[in-house]
């Protein structure tokens, strides 16, 4: 939910998304743990000299610490390779809240929400991975998706009021999925990864969020199922790779991989559920693949990396229509120079 916050609350908001602790910052800031716990629990408004220097300090424009919405965020699921350590928990879930409140502020100021369209129903509840097949398919049936390539994962579940979000992380953490205010689902994908594996983590995450499995099905093989089949439909995979074969080459599955936004190796696993590849044959391209490092990084170019883009179109048009400063625009986009530069607003400042 949102509600009004202080100006405490933004300082450690913006202290525990730099990954700092209360000591680290005030020996940075040149001050005591303690200045620094004052000015978080409110006993002490920070002055004006201050808050600039933490302005500068956390990295983070002025107008953070007079921001008006703050959310609380539910538990969330996270994705990830291994276990993280509790405080980059803490820095990716403050890093979460600071995007999603600048979501909710662009929303507000533009007065433009994405209505909430998911597929529901009888096809999204699955006892068996024939039927996660059969769901996959339906979902994109649902959104019109039809059978070729999806161009933008991140766009189409925007398109359908998903918020899609990302952050920068170590390569631990995949993704994470909650819920904002019990009924509006989000989705934060780790921004330091490749396209392919982000398309496949969108994929997979909404799995989750429409599949409901029943029986002695096992849920995390139903959304790989879910992330290849909604990626590549069955029709397409059969098309693609033939009914049945002995053999895959790399530069086949290379070319595939850029085609779909789908890595060689989800392509073996997605050709071995569908019987095109057999078992034992994707057995020696995992040993072949682990010999080569190939499991780690694959060869040849990967897939460019994904981006949202309505949040920044949401906030380009505010600007546009003078709602907003050329600072607070900035400050909306998160103050991210690459993203700005992109833009080419950096210069016209």
């Amino acid at each position: 939910m949102a509600q009004q916050v202080s100006i405490g609350e933004r300082v450690k908001l913006a202290r525990m998304s730099a990954g700092l602790n209360q000591r680290q910052l005030g020996k940075e800031m040149g001050m005591s743990a303690m200045a620094i716990s004052k000015y978080e629990t409110g006993e002490v408004v920070p002055n004006s000299r201050v808050l600039i220097q933490l302005s500068k300090t956390l990295h983070v424009p002025l107008d953070f610490f007079f921001r008006s919405i703050e959310v609380t965020l539910s538990e969330p699921q996270y994705r990830c390779r291994k276990a993280l350590k509790k405080s980059e928990e803490k820095m990716i879930l403050s890093k979460t809240q600071d995007w999603l409140e600048r979501y909710l502020e662009v929303e507000l100021i533009t007065s433009e929400s994405i209505a909430l369209d998911l597929p529901s129903g009888e096809p999204c509840t699955v006892s068996s991975l024939l039927e996660v097949e059969d769901a996959a398919q339906y979902v994109r049936d649902y959104w019109n998706l039809g059978r070729d390539p999806i161009e933008n994962v991140m766009d189409v579940l925007e398109q359908h009021g998903i918020k899609v979000g990302l952050v920068e992380a170590s390569e631990a953490f995949d993704a994470l999925t909650f819920y904002y205010d019990d009924r509006t689902p989000v989705i934060v994908i780790n921004s330091v990864m490749s396209g392919d594996r982000q398309r496949f983590n969108l994929a997979h995450e909404l799995g989750h969020l429409l599949l409901r499995c029943e029986g002695d099905i096992d849920p995390e093989k139903a959304m790989q199922r879910f992330a290849g089949a909604f990626l590549v439909p069955k029709a397409m995979a059969f098309m693609e790779l033939g009914e049945q074969r002995n053999t895959l080459d790399l530069n086949e599955l290379q070319v595939l991989k850029q085609k779909y936004g789908m890595s060689m190796a989800a392509w073996i696993f997605r050709a071995t559920d569908l019987g095109i590849l057999a078992p034992e044959t994707a057995q020696r391209y995992w040993m072949y693949f682990k010999k080569k490092g190939y499991h780690k990084e694959e060869p040849f170019e990967p897939v460019p990396a994904e981006k949202p883009t309505h949040m920044v179109l949401l906030t380009l048009r505010a600007f546009s229509e003078k709602h907003i400063t050329m600072s607070r625009l900035k400050e909306l986009l998160g103050n991210d120079r690459e993203q700005l530069s992109e833009l080419r607003l950096l210069g016209s400042a």
